[in-house]
């Protein structure tokens, strides 16, 4: 698969740049703070605001290795996250549910990923992947998600499943050791048991 056919990158790129642009915003207020009379002490009162865009700074930055890292770069390096999935995930929600001005059913957490999880990113690129080509093939209001408590994504459409089973051999091959089954109307991704966090 060449990078320009990645579902996940053109799918979630546009809502990563859009997070990117609002945690800048934020911190270009925080600075403009700086420059007013007695700004320092405005500043001081905005500090939690600081720390919160620097943490989402980190977990957006996460994701961008994670699709550049997807499509052949090395940039991830030995960089892990135990909320990857969750960030990974996030994303890919609120980029479909921009994309689609609708609301993505979903139940449930994603699991934490335990450090020694495959390179990092492969299990989040591969729930994105997921729930992006569902959405994208059957419309995404054809869907209900739900995350059990084994760390399965599990998705029931409202209909026959019509998905292109290249694409999921495709995801299958980013996680040796994963699978993702096809059963009626339901789908599964399912994680190997020590790619999860205690």
């Amino acid at each position: 698969m060449k990078a320009a056919d990645d579902p996940v990158s053109k799918t979630l790129l546009p809502a990563l740049v859009h997070e990117v642009n609002n945690a800048t915003q934020l911190l270009v207020g925080l600075r403009a703070l700086l420059e007013l009379p007695s700004g320092e002490e405005l500043f001081a009162q905005r500090a939690n605001d600081l720390a919160r865009a620097s943490e989402r700074m980190d977990e957006l930055g996460f994701a961008l290795a994670v699709l550049a890292t997807a499509n052949g770069a090395d940039v991830l390096l030995a960089r892990r996250h135990a909320e990857a999935l969750r960030i990974v995930w996030d994303l890919a929600v609120r980029a479909l549910e921009r994309g689609d001005g609708g609301r993505i059913a979903v139940t449930g957490e994603p699991p934490r990923i335990a450090p020694s999880a495959l390179d990092g990113w492969q299990i989040p690129w591969a729930a994105a992947a997921l729930v992006v080509h569902a959405s994208e093939r059957m419309g995404a209001d054809a869907w209900r998600w739900r995350w059990d408590d084994a760390g399965r994504l599990i998705g029931r459409a409202a209909g026959a499943i019509e998905l292109d089973e290249g694409l999921l051999a495709h995801i299958v091959e980013r996680i040796p050791g994963g699978r993702v089954d096809v059963r009626g109307e339901a789908i599964e991704l399912v994680l190997a048991e020590d790619w999860l966090a205690p």
